[in-house]
């Protein structure tokens, strides 16, 4: 009985270090399939570059000398420490960071003048650093499911501002400097721990879309009645029990108002022509549930 335990502990010694083997082949090849990536990416004087789902732990230092790029793809990565590499970078436009381990974005994030497009989705931020108010260019910012308790206040600085996405975050309030986005088209809050908004969110009068899906509100925000641009405003698993007819005729230039899946479910007999009104449940999965939720 000895002599085949010895045995098996031998066989399974030996398949343990083929395995470490074989990860240390697999890495080393990882190492050099990212720098040929990036000495081919200087060579030519490319303007994006795409090294994601490549298992980096630490950035190559060598990324700090492409200051030709434009458009950086890191997503799906280990990285654990900010990339401070990148801020080498004058020329980026598009930055994403989906997929990692980030706690923190680099204090000066803010000197990427040229930064139209920043993606931190799915990383343990539970902060965003206020120097993001100081890219003063970006025009989409991603953050989802990263933990979130607050925005920033700079963010009202972001004045080319269109697209927000913050869903599935841990949200309690937003500040009120988000009234200044005067040119944000589409904002996702959907997930967070939100109960009401601000008054100064009827001042953002380019906004078209607007996801309030999965929060706490009892009731649909004032403020929110009293803008000529929504045209699409979601409110479905809230705790909302009522909407006062009051409110309704700030809402009739949208097309679709939805406030399903709330306790507010029956259709007042008096509510005619206002079928972009949606009440009751949710009998299917929508497009949107899928791709903005």
């Amino acid at each position: 009985m000895e002599i085949v335990n010895t045995k098996c502990c031998l066989y399974e010694q030996r398949l343990a270090i083929k395995y470490i083997c074989w990860l240390t082949v697999i890495t080393s090849m990882e190492t050099i399939d990212v720098d040929k990536l990036l000495t081919e990416c200087q060579s030519k004087g490319s303007d994006w570059l795409n090294i994601s789902n490549r298992e980096l732990v630490v950035l190559p230092v060598a990324v700090s000398k492409l200051t030709h790029l434009k458009r950086l793809l890191l997503n799906d990565n280990l990285l654990l420490l900010p990339p401070s590499e990148i801020l080498h970078l004058e020329k980026l436009e598009e930055l994403v960071l989906d997929g990692n381990q980030l706690t923190v974005l680099p204090s000066t994030i803010g000197s990427l003048k040229h930064l139209t497009l920043l993606g931190v989705n799915r990383n343990p931020l539970t902060l965003l650093p206020e120097a993001l108010g100081d890219l003063a260019e970006l025009r989409e910012l991603w953050a989802a499911a990263c933990g979130l308790v607050c925005l920033p206040c700079s963010i009202g600085k972001l004045g080319q501002l269109r697209k927000l996405g913050v869903h599935n975050n841990r949200i309690t309030a937003i500040p009120s400097e988000l009234g200044l986005l005067c040119k944000l088209q589409w904002l996702n809050l959907a997930g967070n721990d939100l109960q009401d908004l601000p008054e100064d969110m009827n001042q953002l009068e380019a906004l078209v879309f607007l996801n309030l899906d999965r929060n706490y509100f009892q009731h649909v925000p004032k403020p929110l009645s009293d803008m000529a641009s929504l045209h699409v405003l979601s409110m479905k698993s809230n705790q909302i029990i009522s909407l006062a007819d009051d409110m309704i005729l700030g809402f009739s230039r949208m097309t679709k108002l939805d406030l399903r899946e709330n306790p507010f479910r029956d259709r007042p007999k008096h509510w005619k022509g206002l079928d972009f009104i949606l009440l009751g449940e949710v009998k299917e999965v929508e497009v949107t549930d899928i791709f903005f939720s």
